[in-house]
């Protein structure tokens, strides 16, 4: 580990380094002034270096020429590769022990002090300062390994859909760098198309850990069984064998539509969603409300479906709670704005429209998707 020693008086430092150096601590550096131990830190003009110097602990003089202890103390502590640098203080008495810890200092050695009280303070130190290296190493690694699910999770979307008689577009937004929310779709041939949006409970890796493990069955689901009330039954079945042992309750809310473009009928169920909304020219919007429960909560679910047509193009918004809930205002205020809203959007392409939905984002504390079917 390295020390450097901050004191304008030789020596004091001679003292501290022959104590520590007799203590086995053998990487000592020793500066007489402020500005010397900026050089030695590479701290220039008061601005941060882009990489930290290998110092592990500084003990730094308080009362010296030029610039004391106190503002050295606040001007090393503003750089950021600084910020968790461990500083002790020293001094010949008290008096500036608040001006001194409020500038960032950690600790004090009283100078005249025994040798053991030194050796103990700077071991602290240095302790801590290993277990705050390691927590950044440990957090840089979640931080790798959440970017690279954050990849992966958006790497197994749905693509958009831009045929003559349908177009699908979405927007996935994530909180964190994961998100428990899951889109999919399928044309099952040119007539025919399935849309399903999940959004498991709870936020962050967990929530994630369990929408990727049900995207990772919609292949064998949705690609097989087409009809609502199959893909909700399978759905559920799935997510209680994965899950429904646990002790604490693991479920999601979900939509899922079968669009058929030749007969123009939509049948879906609706387990414990945000109603999607169906907006036809000229017509107040039509909620796609609640036909179940959410999915995972129980064995024997009801498989409630239910069925909408449309004579004239048409455009369906499928999204999360996330768009809508706002803290302090009812989650129906916000899905009345978004009617509004969006039908003040009518005029544009789908995916301009799906751009503009996003502005009603109130805050990223939750997941956001929004998924936009245009049936022209």
């Amino acid at each position: 580990m390295s020390i450097l020693i901050v004191d304008d008086s030789r020596l004091n430092l001679v003292f501290l380094q022959n104590v520590l150096d007799a203590a086995g601590y053998k990487h000592i550096q020793t500066a007489s002034s402020a500005q010397e131990a900026f050089d030695i830190l590479s701290i220039r003009d008061q601005l941060s270096p882009r990489k930290a110097a290998a110092i592990d602990l500084i003990l730094l003089d308080i009362v010296m020429p030029g610039i004391d202890g106190i503002e050295a103390c606040r001007i090393i502590k503003s750089c950021t590769v600084y910020q968790d640098l461990p500083i002790i203080f020293l001094t010949a008495d008290r008096i500036h022990f608040k001006e001194a810890f409020n500038a960032g200092g950690m600790d004090f050695i009283e100078k005249g002090g025994p040798d053991y009280e030194l050796l103990a303070r700077v071991q602290s130190a240095i302790r801590l300062k290993k277990e705050m290296d390691s927590r950044k190493v440990r957090e840089e690694k979640v931080h790798k390994e959440l970017q690279l699910a954050k990849h992966l999770q958006r790497s197994v979307l749905s693509p958009p859909i831009n045929e003559p008689g349908i177009r699908v577009h979405s927007s996935y937004l994530q909180s964190t760098e994961v998100s428990g929310d899951m889109l999919y779709w399928k044309m099952f041939d040119p007539q025919h198309c399935g849309v399903l949006l999940i959004d498991v409970s709870g936020h962050g890796i967990s929530a994630a850990l369990i929408s990727m493990s049900i995207r990772s069955l919609l292949d064998g689901i949705v690609g097989v069984v087409k009809e609502p009330f199959l893909v909700c039954e399978e759905l559920n079945k799935k997510m209680r064998a994965l899950f429904g042992k646990n002790r604490r309750a693991a479920y999601f809310t979900a939509i899922y539509l079968f669009i058929d473009l030749e007969s123009k009928q939509i049948e879906y169920f609706n387990a414990g969603h945000p109603p999607g909304l169906l907006f036809l020219k000229d017509q107040y919007p039509t909620q796609l409300t609640g036909t179940t429960v959410p999915i995972g909560i129980q064995n024997d679910m009801k498989l409630d479906t239910a069925t909408v047509t449309y004579d004239t193009p048409a455009r369906i918004v499928l999204y999360t709670d996330g768009l809508v809930e706002k803290p302090g205002v009812s989650i129906h205020a916000g899905i009345e704005k978004l009617e509004h809203y969006a039908q003040s959007l009518h005029y544009l392409e789908n995916e301009a429209f799906v751009v503009k939905l996003e502005r009603l984002i109130q805050h990223r504390k939750d997941d956001v998707c929004i998924i936009s079917i245009e049936l022209p």
